[in-house]
């Protein structure tokens, strides 16, 4: 490994733990999947193995089979049967040996857990269908998922003869899955960590976009509302847009708003992971707005180390072949979620003085995007998801879930805290961990941690320790 690539790798770490950090978009995938291929670096010395796990494809319908299941499974802080198991929530993207490393390891440590991830399914090797046609993702929904976590679970420990105490952890969607698994398998699970979990689904988010503007600043919002100005008034020139597109390196980006959705991404990625005054500096110093975005790009992408920028494009996502994504992000399955049940679209905030995206990145196209990918002319039940998961978490039925989250983090305003007035269960517990970012609390802990992220931490073993002595589920 060379030394410049693990000066970019240091650089990248010190910003995940001090800046703001979210999904809004196939930049976020990447940039936390770049993270967790770099936490490889570290002595990670751990006995992980790798393992699989025959799982129906339709849980209500055995006929259709059975697909193979990726897990990753370490034990070597059980001392005995009855040992707890910390069951780790995989997401929309490949999962890596690296997801039980971090929180969840420095807690299994302390409390002689087994640690165990399984892949989701339609995600990395765990494939179901053998394309990723619309008619081959049908199988890609949130109840089946949860049936999956479930299935999997009472296989392992019979087989295993485990008799201990499983308590689930996830972050961002996962740890909406983590939420929905103790909410659904109450008997499964004593208790569940949701960290940053956006657990009401919402088709526009514009909010999003507003807390990029908030961030950026006024005169970096006015900027980069310029480079999109640009950018709009150059659609008519098809010579021109070429030129514009090739300064990002995705001249191959056919639909002109999907660059322009493009474009805000990195926008936002720059605002969010610790980019900020350098992006906004580049705005200011180039010789246009759009010069210097264009310029800043570069500059991602080679600290970033991505080769391909149209692989983060939504023309990147067209492809039916599971191979195209095999290694890395799922794009095309996650928006197929989206699609589907989750919305969750970043468009332009209604207000122009507090977006930093192009009014053409509306929901609309969004939804337009849906149809080109899918062919799915109906916009995302998130009525569905929110009737059977979100609201049901608000009564008191609900218990044993520690939702955490990051004062930064726009996702936030999804998830359940005081801050949004929905922390109205006695028997979940909530914390707001002031100056943190995305999932920043699932992270191994470090010196420089700040006071309220070391409380949150102290919260969470305080939390496990409850749970595990229960004599109930």
């Amino acid at each position: 490994m060379n030394k410049p690539y693990l000066a970019k790798v240091a650089v990248a770490l010190t910003l995940l733990a001090s800046s703001p950090a979210s999904f809004a978009g196939a930049l976020d995938f990447y940039y936390q999947d770049h993270l967790l291929r770099a936490s490889s670096l570290t002595s990670l010395k751990s006995n992980i193995k790798t393992n699989y796990f025959n799982q129906l494809v339709d849980h209500k319908r055995p006929a259709l089979g059975f697909f193979s299941q990726r897990y990753y499974l370490d034990d070597q802080y059980a001392t005995s049967s009855d040992a707890p198991v910390f069951f780790y929530i995989c997401g929309e993207s490949v999962c890596r040996p690296q997801a039980l490393s971090g929180e969840i390891r420095e807690m299994a440590k302390k409390y002689h857990a087994r640690l165990i991830a399984l892949e989701h399914r339609y995600y990395g090797e765990s494939l179901p269908r053998p394309s990723f046609s619309t008619s081959d993702l049908q199988y890609l929904t949130t109840d089946l998922a949860l049936k999956d976590l479930a299935v999997f679970q009472q296989a392992m420990s019979e087989s295993h003869h485990w008799t201990g105490k499983w308590v689930t952890f996830g972050g961002s969607y996962p740890g909406s899955l983590s939420a929905y698994y103790r909410l659904r398998y109450p008997e499964l699970a004593v208790g569940a960590l949701a960290s940053s979990a956006p657990v009401q689904a919402k088709d526009n988010f514009e909010e999003y976009d507003a807390h990029v503007t908030k961030v950026a600043g006024p005169r970096c919002a006015e900027q980069m509302r310029e480079a999109y100005r640009e950018i709009e008034a150059a659609v008519t020139d098809s010579s021109r847009m070429t030129q514009i597109k090739r300064s990002f390196g995705v001249e191959a980006l056919k639909d002109n708003t999907d660059f322009l959705f493009f474009v805000a991404d990195i926008g936002s990625a720059a605002v969010q992971y610790g980019y900020k005054q350098k992006f906004c500096n580049m705005l200011a110093e180039g010789s246009s707005s759009l010069a210097g975005f264009a310029d800043f790009s570069q500059y991602l992408y080679q600290a970033w180390g991505i080769e391909n920028p149209m692989s983060l494009a939504m023309q990147g996502a067209e492809s039916e072949n599971p191979g195209d994504y095999a290694d890395g992000l799922g794009m095309r399955q996650w928006y197929y979620q989206s699609c589907t049940e989750y919305g969750y679209w970043q468009g332009a905030h209604h207000d122009p003085e507090k977006s930093t995206r192009s009014s053409w990145v509306s929901t609309d196209y969004f939804h337009e995007a849906c149809h080109r990918l899918f062919g799915i002319d109906v916009p995302a039940n998130t009525e569905s998801i929110n009737e059977r998961f979100y609201q049901p978490l608000q009564n008191e039925s609900a218990s044993r879930i520690f939702f955490t989250n990051g004062s930064n983090d726009p996702w936030s305003l999804l998830s359940l805290s005081a801050t949004n007035g929905n922390a109205s269960n006695a028997n979940l517990t909530y914390y707001t961990i002031d100056g943190a970012a995305h999932c920043g609390d699932l992270h191994a802990s470090r010196e420089n941690d700040s006071a309220a992220l070391k409380r949150a931490r102290q919260q969470l073993s305080g939390l496990l320790s409850a749970w595990l002595a229960t004599t109930d589920q």
